[in-house]
């Protein structure tokens, strides 16, 4: 897939993508081909559809677009690269661009996920 068509295709989405937000799983899933000849994994397209959100603030206040990235696809990825153990301290210096959480509202999500889990100060992840 050459430049070009590239292009027009991640315009095509952002024109979807302000007709109906969609999470960062979603969008990966559904626009699978793009995402593989541009090398994004599900956390860099989280990622890229933060800085969407950024951006479309800055030059549209007040616009009812809005994408929430998929912060425990984030969590695994950074886990995955870590060796499978992270300090939790170090997991909100990571996080995306635009996303403020605390270490309480992490260890919340992680609860939620089947495979995170804290344990004393370190954030693992479980096979």
């Amino acid at each position: 897939m050459d430049q070009e068509i590239q292009k027009a295709k991640l315009n095509q989405l952002l024109v979807q993508l302000r007709a109906e937000p969609n999470t960062a799983e979603v969008i990966f899933d559904e626009h699978q081909e793009l995402w593989r000849t541009l090398n994004f994994s599900q956390a860099q397209v989280g990622l890229w559809l933060a800085s969407l959100r950024v951006d479309n603030e800055i030059n549209y206040p007040g616009a009812d677009y809005n994408v929430t990235p998929d912060i425990s696809s984030h969590l695994i990825e950074l886990l995955q690269k870590a060796g499978g153990r992270m300090p939790l301290a170090q997991v909100l210096k990571k996080l995306p661009a635009g996303v403020v959480t605390s270490e309480q509202q992490i260890r919340k999500l992680v609860q939620q996920h089947s495979q995170l889990q804290v344990k004393g100060p370190f954030l693992v992840l479980e096979n």
